[in-house]
């Protein structure tokens, strides 16, 4: 897996569980997985990942913060 924090590829597993957490997301705010609340919604996904947050759980947490 990419830890160093600023790779701009990421491994199957890892984008598994982001489309998990983005898929997820989007079902509980009522979005389509398509528009511009939902590429926001993916971009901070992404942004969190790239800064270290790799834990599903943890994700969930900074989202809902």
């Amino acid at each position: 897996m990419n830890h160093d924090g600023y790779a701009d590829t990421f491994e199957p597993q890892e984008l598994a569980c982001i489309q998990r957490l983005f898929s997820g997301a989007c079902a509980e705010r009522g979005l389509s997985n398509r528009g511009d609340a939902a590429n926001d919604l993916a971009a901070r996904i992404f942004e969190l990942y790239r800064q270290g947050v790799r834990e599903e759980k943890d994700l969930r947490f900074h989202l809902h913060g």
